[in-house]
């Protein structure tokens, strides 16, 4: 390898280096507030880089978003596709866990949905990958639901689960007056009620 290939790849790595710092700042950032209340300002303070730098890697705020959210979901899907795809018989406990365990391990990724989720897109010009990465997520529910051999609507059933999950994660993920210990174990009971309402449901 040639002196200039060396400095070719440090640089390269260098790059990709910037990159996920910026990633990681930004994925903090908009876990905190809403898409239109960050600015690429308080990126880039987050980041410890001048806000030019984010200019080098990402065209806009949108692009960045929409890149972070993208991602992230690419790894939670296929993690969620592999545990389904085994298809035993506690599938769906099986997707229920998955899916608390990680938006709580994750909770900046979770802030992220929740606040795309509650106050939409009106100020993204584009989203296309947001909207196909829905898309994918509700796909993979569905599966549970055909593996589980439900005869009701799987699109339905796929909407109501992703519902009642995100809606213990919103109600109980940061509830006042208990530990950490104490929200976990309260969401995991209440994960154990929806599993036991959903196999109801299907073998109605």
């Amino acid at each position: 390898m040639t002196k200039k290939d060396t400095l070719l790849k440090l640089k390269e790595k260098e790059r990709e280096q910037r990159q996920i710092l910026i990633i990681e700042a930004a994925r903090e950032v908009f876990g905190k507030d809403t898409y239109d209340k960050v600015s690429m300002a308080e990126i880039a303070n987050a980041a410890g880089i001048a806000k030019s730098s984010i200019y080098t890697y990402f065209k806009s705020q949108e692009e960045l978003y929409a890149r972070i959210a993208y991602q992230d979901a690419c790894v939670f899907i296929k993690e969620l596709e592999n545990r389904i795809y085994k298809k035993d018989k506690d599938i769906i406990k099986t997707a229920i866990e998955y899916f608390l365990d990680y938006y709580i391990a994750h909770e900046a990724q979770w802030r992220m949905i929740t606040h795309f989720a509650l106050h939409g897109n009106k100020d993204m010009g584009s989203v296309d990958k947001l909207n196909e990465i829905g898309r994918g997520l509700m796909d993979v529910v569905e599966t549970i639901f055909i593996y589980s051999g439900c005869k009701t609507d799987t699109r339905l059933m796929s909407h109501t689960l992703f519902s009642c999950l995100s809606g213990v994660l919103i109600a109980f993920r940061n509830y006042p007056g208990r530990s950490e210990k104490e929200r976990i174990i309260h969401m995991k009971r209440i994960g154990s009620v929806i599993e036991s309402m959903i196999i109801a449901l299907i073998n109605q």
